[in-house]
């Protein structure tokens, strides 16, 4: 009897090891398949360009102009790519502002490297995408919306010179509720963690994505579910990469970059809506408090998907705000 439980036990765990990648993540640097059609593009935001960088290709969308020497650069968050911003992405370039977009490492189309995502990690992206391109503006509006509100502050810690002014759409950084610990230790666990991770993430709607949209039974809410889907369906490495933010990065560690960024004097922007579910308004109010030389818009009605159902709304903050003299 021992014997048939101890070849059981033996057996299914050589199963495992053997389909470990089909049933966890597969390993190493993972990209998108790109199969450009003639006259179409992967985004309605402009032209699709890549680029090499140490740790893996790097999709973004560049607009030049003349009329400004300043460019601004837009940060998306967790899981939704550039997409996010393209609403206020295309009002820029609609006014002939210089303006770059860019996808995270392991979301939308960019590469996903088989390292631990953690804020410095998305930082250098942006570093070495910016001295890469070789760009000649001197000096960049940065725009981040969650996750990326926290990516552009630590940038602005980085590399002050370079920061005109800060945009910080209900940015993650302060008090942010992390997962429980029992849930973090199964997402740890091999093979396990991924397997529950991939069985949950892939469902993809759910009464949890759902609380943080205002209208959830939209079309653009559809939208952005069915590209959700896709990218889960095409680039292999995203909800790897998701799940190693997770596990990797701290979302409560603006506090070490405000201290300094205060020092700066640097025109900040805060954009929040009252009934954001997944970081509260209550972050938005310190913020505000927290920096001192900052502007604090609260949009009514809005959750944490306002610039895609509030866009409107925030563009006209955002080109207000940059009217203002430093």
């Amino acid at each position: 009897m021992s014997f048939t439980i101890t070849a059981l036990i033996i057996g299914t765990i050589g199963l495992i090891y053997k389909f470990r990648e089909r049933l966890g993540f597969q390993n190493g640097r993972l990209s998108r398949r790109y199969n450009p059609k003639p006259n179409t593009t992967l985004t309605p935001m402009g032209s699709d360009q890549f680029i090499e960088l140490s740790f893996g290709k790097v999709h973004y969308i560049y607009h030049s102009s003349t009329i400004s020497s300043t460019l601004n650069i837009f940060v998306h968050g967790f899981s939704i790519p550039m997409e996010i911003w393209q609403d206020v992405f295309q009002s820029f370039v609609n006014d002939n502002q210089p303006c770059l977009i860019f996808d995270l490492y392991g979301r939308g189309w960019s590469d996903a490297p088989d390292i631990p995502m953690n804020v410095d990690l998305f930082v250098s992206q942006l570093a070495e995408l910016l001295s890469a391109l070789e760009l000649s503006h001197m000096k960049y509006n940065l725009y981040g919306v969650s996750m990326g509100g926290y990516i552009v502050q630590r940038f602005t810690e980085l590399y002050p010179s370079k920061v005109s002014k800060l945009i910080l759409c209900c940015s993650v950084g302060l008090n942010n509720p992390k997962p429980a610990p029992i849930l973090m230790s199964i997402l740890s666990i091999p093979i396990f963690g991924p397997l529950v991770f991939k069985i949950v993430m892939q469902r993809g709607d759910s009464p949890r994505i759902r609380s943080q949209w205002a209208y959830p039974d939209s079309d653009k809410y559809k939208q952005y579910l069915n590209l959700f889907l896709q990218t889960c369906q095409q680039h292999a490495g995203y909800l790897r990469s998701l799940l190693s933010t997770i596990l990797y990065l701290d979302f409560e560690s603006a506090l070490k970059s405000i201290e300094k960024i205060n020092q700066l004097n640097i025109p900040i922007l805060i954009i929040w809506g009252d009934k954001d579910t997944l970081i509260p308004v209550e972050n938005a109010y310190q913020y505000n408090r927290s920096y001192k030389n900052s502007s604090l818009i609260i949009v009514p009605g809005a959750n944490h998907s306002l610039l895609i159902e509030h866009s409107k709304e925030a563009i006209d903050a955002i080109k207000t705000f940059l009217k203002e003299k430093n």
